[in-house]
């Protein structure tokens, strides 16, 4: 997410019909630019590197209309994203059935649909105040954890483990009773060493 970031604050001023103010390629922010758009493009197979450039800009032009959006729907909100396909869209998850017209955002690089997907359970806040009140039953039941990645749009929460696959296997038990308790979707990732986990 981080390098998402930095490629908008880089692309900002960048658009398709604007070439003439990228930077020179052997320049430090021209080879920056070049490797984040590289990456965008080695992450989502079939997106040329214009479109490449175009999305990393509307990416930016876009962050504040996302912060509207969480502060108006802050007492439903799940999870809100930018969802790359079947085009590049903000997906905005929702608790409750009340539905909400999907919207389009225009900026200067382009518009942005905004789809809203009513029917969750929880608020993105209920969900991660789940997991810390059972976190110290997570650690205690499962060995050998290295970090924890909760879906609050999915109702999953993905929990990072060193062990192996038979050692994943052999906790199974113990996942489905923690997923009685918790009343979430638990998955283990095995061979995760602490080193690679961002908590």
């Amino acid at each position: 997410m981080e390098w998402k970031i930095l490629a908008c604050s880089l692309l900002l001023s960048l658009s398709t019909t604007a070439w003439a103010q990228v930077p020179e390629p052997d320049s430090e922010l021209g080879q920056e630019m070049q490797t984040l758009v590289k990456n965008y493009v080695a992450e989502h197979p079939g997106i040329s590197i214009d479109e490449a450039i175009t999305r990393l800009a509307v990416q930016t032009e876009i962050l504040q209309s996302m912060q509207d959006l969480r502060r108006e729907f802050a007492g439903r909100l799940t999870e809100i994203s930018i969802q790359p396909a079947p085009d590049q869209h903000i997906l905005v998850e929702l608790k409750g059935s009340a539905p909400v017209a999907n919207r389009r955002l225009v900026t200067r690089s382009g518009s942005t649909r905004v789809v809203f997907e009513e029917g969750h359970k929880h608020t993105g806040e209920e969900f991660h105040a789940r997991i810390a009140k059972h976190k110290d039953l997570l650690y205690s039941a499962i060995p050998g954890i290295t970090g924890l990645l909760g879906r609050p749009g999915e109702d999953r929460l993905i929990i990072y483990i060193e062990g192996n696959e038979r050692q994943a296997e052999e906790l199974q038990a113990a996942v489905e009773r923690l997923e009685r308790v918790l009343g979430l979707s638990i998955s283990l990732r095995p061979n995760m060493a602490r080193s690679r986990i961002s908590s």
